[in-house]
This record gives C-alpha cells, sequence and structure tokens, in this order.
C-alpha cells in the first residue's frame, strides 16, 4: 500500500507542481507518524464534472482533483474534517467565443472545433462528517476556493490541416475568492484492517457568490459533482494491543 501511494505521490507532485509536491511531501514524512485514532491525515485524488449556472450554451467540463485531509475526531461518530485542496480545476466546455480584440484574430476564430474555459482554484472546504454506519459517512460545510487561473482556450482551424490554438487570460474579469457549500457522502470499500481502508466519495458544490466581477445578467456561479477515492494514514497498532 506504501509503494502505491508513493507511486500516486510522485505523479501528482511531477503534474501539479511545487505547491502540491509540498502538500504530499508533509505527508509522506510525517503521515503515520502523528496520525492516531482521534487524528490522521487522508490522501485524497479524483475527479470532477463543473458547471458555470446560467452559461446555457456550456457543457460539463471534466478535470481531476487532487489534496490533503485532516480527520479530527470529536466524538464517536462525528468528525471535523478541513482539507487542502490545490488542484481543484473548474470551468466549462463548448462556451460562446469571446472578442479578443483584434479582428485579424477574431477571424481566425470562427467556428473553433473546441472551446474550453479552464478555472484553476485551491480549495479550502470545512466539514463535519457523521458517521451513520461502520462504512457510511455523510459530510457537510463551507468551502473558500481561491483562484489561481483563468483561460479560455480555443481550438480552430482557419485553413485546411493547420490547427491553431489561441489561449485568452480572463482572470481579471472574475471575483479572486469564490464562496460555496459542500455536501458529501462516503463509504468504505471494505472493513478498515488497523484503521485503513480506502473510502469513496461522491460530493456536490456550489459557489454561493457571483464569480464575474459587475456582472449585469444573471449570477455566474461555480458548481461541481465531485468523486473519488480517499487513502487514510493511520499508524498500525502492535499485536500486543
Amino acid at each position: 500500500m506504501k509503494k502505491f501511494l508513493y507511486i500516486v505521490f510522485m505523479l501528482l507532485t511531477i503534474s501539479s507542481g511545487v505547491a502540491k509536491g509540498q502538500a504530499a511531501l508533509l505527508v509522506l514524512i510525517f503521515g503515520e507518524k502523528v496520525a492516531s485514532e482521534h487524528f490522521y491525515f487522508s490522501l485524497k485524488v479524483g475527479a470532477s464534472y463543473s458547471m458555470i449556472t446560467n452559461v446555457e450554451e456550456g457543457k460539463n467540463r471534466p478535470a481531476a482533483n487532487f489534496g490533503l485531509i485532516n480527520n479530527i475526531k470529536l466524538t464517536d461518530r462525528l468528525f471535523l474534517t478541513p482539507e487542502f485542496l490545490p488542484l481543484a480545476t473548474r470551468g466549462v466546455k463548448d462556451v460562446p467565443i469571446l472578442t479578443t480584440g483584434d479582428p485579424n484574430l477574431d477571424e481566425l476564430l470562427v467556428n473553433p472545433s473546441s472551446t474550453d474555459r479552464k478555472l484553476s482554484y485551491i480549495d479550502i472546504p470545512v466539514l463535519l462528517r457523521y458517521q451513520l454506519s461502520e462504512r457510511l459517512w455523510i459530510s457537510a460545510g463551507p468551502q473558500i476556493s481561491f483562484l489561481t487561473g483563468a483561460k479560455d482556450i480555443y481550438n480552430s482551424e482557419p485553413i485546411n490541416g493547420a490547427v491553431l490554438t489561441t489561449e485568452i487570460e480572463i482572470k481579471e474579469n472574475l471575483a479572486s475568492i469564490d464562496l460555496g457549500g459542500v455536501i458529501d457522502i462516503s463509504c468504505m470499500l471494505a472493513k478498515p484492517i488497523a484503521g485503513k481502508g480506502v473510502i469513496l466519495y461522491l460530493r456536490y458544490n456550489l459557489g454561493f457568490i457571483d464569480m464575474v466581477k459587475d456582472n449585469t445578467g444573471d449570477p455566474r456561479r461555480n458548481s461541481a459533482i465531485q468523486f473519488g477515492a480517499a487513502f487514510p494514514f493511520i499508524e498500525k497498532q502492535s499485536s500486543d494491543n
């Protein structure tokens, strides 16, 4: 199990940048050293389908998510679970084309083969998790998200055989902070051994504020469905205990 988690960490570190690598390294070093029944970390990896409300032309955008969970046991059935998700990509596919301000370039973007609005966030949800049974939990709580990047990506073929990829930065048009709410359900695949067990989760989050600055139309909010797995780090108890 440790070898598998190490490989996952290395792959995610390479693909996600320095911030993600630092977070992964902390758990590799301290994950089981500080773990107990009442306080332990989990590695979380998964996928998401996101959407922006009131963008009728768009389609759900698939993406990956990755992060760490701090599990704090409050009672026999109640946990506080702050999370740090440095890889939390959202957005929408097949968005309407925005003008670039350059008429010559705009002509090349007519009828693009694909359009993609990619929004990169750091998510910090703080959830209360209640244990319904030995293997089933429900969670809910607020989430604050920090926008780290935003761009529209257009792929077009202005000349047969020549593919043009155009990226337009739109971060300055969007709110730098998003506040929202999260609800999810999770279950353990099998009975835990020494406190360990792979946990599957299904989550929905919705932004509460308009993500577009100076928006005069209907509010546009982030929403996403996430699913994946979490791998707890819990110190194995000796056979004498």
